[in-house]
């Protein structure tokens, strides 16, 4: 019995260990064609858009593997659907509507090809993205700080923090000034799907904001010829984005402790949702738990000394009854 337990643990470790290999195997095939230029066909939109997704679809499938690999419960049923409303907002707002209809930005390519090529661009990007960060990092933070508050709202800024410093790394790509601007708002939209996973605890739904997002920010641009954004534009985004950063900010630093607790018990890697539902959850009901502690541990000291002194006047009675009887 002992030896068919020990063949059937080599096993599971040499499946684990074969897994790693194709996860990282898929991760140097993602990076390979993302450098690599590569021809799938002769027009110019459709082989831009299939030179990002392929690469995208890899490096989904390996996060998401990994993420599997992680015995993650964000894959599971959302919750408090209603809260993931302002992400929404925000990612529709990204579209310039006041350009588009002004003529400052027009559509060019408005084929079905071309508007299907485009969204799946855009899914890649927000299941990518969101699995990487929301999925793999945010759950690797949360281990490495304190399971409290002070350690949930470390993980929320800091890993929206690290989303936008990532893409820091598009200056290497020649985008300058502009890669700095998005490196600054990035930490912004972090922090809103970050947000979308709290509150919904659902990687999918991350991905949808990110993807919806990116959609509307880049479908003139990549599909059509944009003219910037013009003043009413700018203060448009600029009003809905302050209104949606307060409901944001107000609900983490508010974010109650059961939901902190589901939340962290579904991250997986190895993250622990802290004390059980009848443990203290903050300083005043842990310094009250202490004290009841004592008080029981002193109860008890005292029970045990009150029956020790029993058992001796007991003792004592018996011990003066031989000797009567003698």
């Amino acid at each position: 019995m002992a030896e068919q337990s020990g063949q059937n643990g080599g096993k599971k470790a040499l499946k684990g260990r074969w897994q790693i290999v194709v996860i990282i195997l898929l991760c140097a095939a993602m990076a390979v064609l993302d450098f690599l230029p590569v021809t799938y066909t002769d027009n110019e939109l459709h082989n831009g858009l299939l030179s990002d997704i392929l690469p995208l679809l890899l490096g989904s499938v390996a996060v998401i593997w990994l993420m599997i690999r992680g015995k993650t419960g964000l894959f599971g049923k959302p919750v408090k659907l209603l809260w993931f409303l302002p992400c929404l907002v925000i990612a529709i707002d990204n579209f310039p509507f006041y350009d588009y209809l002004t003529g400052r930005s027009v559509l060019l390519h408005t084929q079905a090809a071309d508007w299907l090529l485009f969204a799946l661009y855009c899914a890649g990007v927000g299941i990518f993205e969101e699995c990487v960060f929301r999925g793999i990092l945010f759950p690797l933070m949360a281990g490495g700080f304190s399971d409290d508050r002070k350690g949930f709202l470390k993980t929320y800024f800091f890993s929206s923090v690290l989303f936008g410093a990532m893409h820091l790394f598009n200056l290497f790509a020649g985008g300058g000034g502009a890669a700095v601007l998005q490196a600054g708002y990035s930490v912004l939209t972090g922090g809103l799907f970050a947000f979308a996973l709290i509150k919904t605890k659902n990687i999918f739904l991350c991905a949808f904001a990110h993807g919806l997002y990116d959609f509307c920010g880049l479908v003139l641009p990549r599909l059509g010829r944009s003219g910037g954004f013009a003043l009413p534009t700018i203060a448009i985004m600029a009003i809905v984005s302050v209104a949606v950063a307060i409901v944001v900010l107000y609900s983490v630093f508010t974010y109650p402790e059961s939901e902190r607790k589901e939340l962290y018990a579904r991250l997986g890697f190895g993250v622990s949702a802290g004390k059980g539902e009848d443990g203290p959850t903050d300083d005043g009901e842990k310094e009250l738990a202490e004290s009841e502690k004592e008080e029981k541990i002193s109860s008890g000291d005292e029970n045990e000394n009150n029956h020790i002194e029993e058992k001796r006047v007991q003792n004592n009675g018996e011990e003066g009854q031989k000797a009567s009887g003698g």
